[in-house]
């Protein structure tokens, strides 16, 4: 996602933040921080990488073990495809050889040939929830270029390839799922090797395919591909032509929004956030965003405004809270601050 992303920061920032959702056992957020921790992480501190490789493994040693419960709640309520997906998700992530092995075995004996008939894989085209604050759901937490990589697991005890894009898009708001699934099976190694870091092969295969006519979710992803090179304004100029082409996909206005932001250009990256607004596309995440853009270039007070409105989403409520909290706290608005706490994060994850 593109919260909190605005802004030039360091390795340590999202080393320190992912500390924090580790402690909070946001393990999710936490993995997502320490991936970009390790990523901007400079060469030559290599005690310091460890020590995030290291966090990062507890973060996905601990969101496997929670897919293994998810699992074996699954296969006692007798739901095996969920229970089986969730067992592959789990040795997936996970980094300890003990949880991945424990993870494989039960996926093994949800393989066997009695257990196939219960098994079987969804086959891909359904839209899914879209979850647009990181909680505790492994398939939202993959994103482009940033995978944690493992060593793959054995044939046969793991998700194929089909399977494994129908979970990575299941995430995608509207009706972008079914979307993505209808781009056929070159689209979807193309898609797979984006998550497996290999832009170079995956790129070839998306321009080939804008050659017999263009698309705005394969010109999205070949944007985002030379987003990550460094190319920001032929990236730019692929997202506008992506909007051109389809002006209601959602996550091409929020990578306009995040290529924006990070090069300071607030006012524009504002812009695209008020669009979305009228265009009732994804709204409560437009609002909050709109927050963190004022707040960004100093208008505290109108970000107030926003993430206020924000606690009336029930899905941006607990991230609006932890905005304004801090804010309330510097004014020294003790009561409303036990309110927020009170009504918004007890018991959060």
């Amino acid at each position: 996602m593109f919260f909190g992303l605005f802004g030039k920061k360091d390795f340590r920032h999202y080393q320190n933040q992912g500390a924090k959702h580790l402690a909070a056992e946001r393990y999710s957020d936490a993995r997502v921080d320490f991936q970009e921790a390790l990523k901007l992480c400079p060469a030559e501190e290599h005690q310091e990488a460890a020590a995030i490789r290291q966090a990062m493994d507890q973060a996905c040693d601990k969101l496997g073990e929670l897919n293994l419960q998810e699992g074996e709640h699954a296969l006692r309520a007798g739901e095996a495809q969920k229970a089986h997906d969730h067992f592959c998700l789990a040795a997936d992530l996970a980094a300890d050889p003990g949880i991945k092995s424990r993870a494989r075995a039960e996926a093994a004996k949800l393989e066997q040939p009695e257990a196939q008939a219960e098994a079987k894989p969804a086959a891909p085209g359904g839209a899914g929830n879209y979850k647009p604050h990181g909680g505790g759901s492994c398939t939202t937490c993959k994103g482009h270029g940033d995978h944690h990589h493992e060593e793959p697991a054995p044939m046969g005890m793991s998700l194929s390839e089909e399977d494994q894009f129908f979970l990575m898009v299941q995430p995608l708001p509207g009706d972008l799922p079914g979307r993505y699934a209808d781009l056929g099976p070159k689209f979807a190694k193309a898609y797979l090797m984006i998550h497996e870091g290999n832009d170079r092969e995956a790129f070839t295969i998306l321009q080939e395919m804008l050659l017999s006519g263009e698309n705005d979710i394969v010109l999205y992803e070949v944007a985002l591909i030379m987003f990550r090179a460094g190319q920001i304004h032929e990236s730019e100029a692929l997202l506008n032509r992506a909007l051109a082409l389809n002006p209601q996909n959602a996550t091409v206005y929020l990578a306009l929004i995040h290529l924006m932001a990070g090069g300071g250009r607030y006012p524009q990256a504002i812009a695209v956030a008020q669009r979305m607004l009228e265009l009732n596309i994804i709204p409560d995440q437009a609002q909050f965003m709109l927050g963190e853009l004022h707040e960004a270039t100093g208008d505290t007070e109108r970000a107030m405004e926003l993430w206020t409105k924000s606690l009336e989403q029930p899905g941006m409520a607990k991230a609006a809270a932890e905005r304004l909290i801090p804010i309330l706290n510097r004014q020294g608005r003790t009561d409303d601050v036990k309110y927020l706490t009170k009504k918004y994060l007890k018991g959060c994850c």
